[in-house]
């Protein structure tokens, strides 16, 4: 199971409240919703992608955007200054590809400043506002489970924004992603993901040895080495 976070870090309460729901191996949870997988077009799954990669650059420049919608603020006036010029080309390419995310973009070198307006649709807002992560992690996890696969001739399946119970319907809980081995076991609920783009390597070192579960940023490659770690553990 992987529960994905753009803005917390997990706390005890939600650890617990997953330890209950999903007790080990027991099977004893069932799904109740969960969405296709392929919920978007390609060109907007390679935008979140870029977006992805480019998190540490960005960060702070979306947090800016978000409070723009917020108070429905249409222009946006964004430094770039402290990045490097490989950064600032990223940005500037990203932003003239957000075609109907935001529009009249414009890069001023002298100021160093990257200008333009938003869009105020429902889904640009919702995909500048945190599902455009929620669609590159899951294209992510499913690259890393097609390159499995074929490494150890398995078959897996990815549910997508998932609600799941226990099998008397007495515990819930969500999870942006779950993992089903449909080759060997089906679900291993006690293999649990936390991914959060705000946790250092420290903070992601002491919540796995205090709570017993994977944490991964988006450094490097980091995310892709949890999760081919946690799989394998169980094959």
């Amino acid at each position: 199971m992987i529960k994905a976070t753009a803005l917390k870090l997990v706390t005890a309460e939600n650890r617990d409240l997953v330890a209950d729901v999903l007790t080990k191996r027991s099977q004893n949870i069932k799904i109740e919703y969960s969405q296709n997988a392929d919920l978007v077009p390609h060109a907007v799954e390679d935008l979140a992608c870029k977006m992805l990669y480019l998190d540490a650059e960005i960060r702070g420049l979306l947090n800016n955007l978000r409070g723009f919608y917020v108070t429905k603020q249409e222009d946006f006036h964004l430094s770039l200054r402290g990045l490097s010029k490989e950064a600032k080309s990223s940005i500037i390419d990203l932003f003239e590809s957000l075609y109907g995310v935001m529009s009249e973009i414009r890069y001023c070198a002298d100021c160093d400043v990257i200008n333009g307006k938003l869009i105020f649709s429902p889904r640009a807002q919702m995909f500048i506002t945190g599902q455009y992560m929620e669609i590159a992690i899951r294209k992510a996890v499913q690259d890393v489970l097609t390159e499995l696969e074929k490494k150890h001739q398995k078959q897996f399946k990815l549910y997508a924004n998932t609600k799941v119970a226990t099998v008397d319907g007495r515990l819930k809980n969500e999870f942006d992603l779950i993992i089903e081995n449909v080759t060997d076991y089906g679900i291993i609920p006690n293999r649990l993901l936390l991914i959060d783009n705000y946790l250092t390597t420290s903070q992601m070192e002491t919540i796995e040895y205090f709570c017993e579960y994977y944490c991964a940023n988006l450094e490097q490659d980091n995310l892709r080495q949890k999760l081919i770690t946690m799989i394998e553990n169980d094959l």
